[in-house]
């Protein structure tokens, strides 16, 4: 590569660096919301484990989210998850429940089990009609009676 190709790819790297830093990305980190997760049910079939699972979540922010999609997204893992229908509103400060199937790699299954948090990209949408994407990892729902 000659110097003056060089040049012409650090600049231009250079200028998508400050392009993508100075886009403003508070929306997604002014979201703050957390969850935790339990299973319902859960059936193996071969080497996948068909789950149903109830996600807590809480809005922690001053206005309303709409939850539009909940997408499993472990390392390693093959992505699984889809649109809620219909979607949730989560309120300022109040928990929601959603349930939702997933079918998962037993071997995930198992970490969970193990103390793996699972991580989901959540699809929200702001009151104003921005849509969002926020990752979150979850606890394991624990109901508080001395399990």
């Amino acid at each position: 590569m000659n110097d003056r190709t060089f040049r012409a790819l650090y600049c231009l790297s250079a200028v998508l660096l400050l392009i993508t830093l100075g886009v403003p990305t508070a929306d997604a980190a002014n979201v703050p919301i957390s969850g935790s997760y339990e299973v319902i049910q859960q059936n193996n079939v071969g080497s996948q484990t068909k789950t149903l699972v109830r996600f807590h979540l809480t809005n922690r922010s001053q206005s309303p989210l709409s939850v539009q999609g909940i997408l499993l997204f472990d390392f390693g893992y093959p992505p699984g998850g889809g649109t809620v229908s219909p979607s949730v509103i989560l309120r300022p400060g109040v928990s929601q429940e959603i349930s939702q199937e997933l079918v998962i790699p037993q071997l995930q299954f198992e970490q969970w089990h193990r103390g793996v948090r699972p991580r989901v990209v959540l699809e929200l949408r702001t009151s104003s009609g921005a849509r969002i994407s926020q990752a979150i990892r979850l606890e394991q729902f624990s109901a508080g009676k001395g399990e």
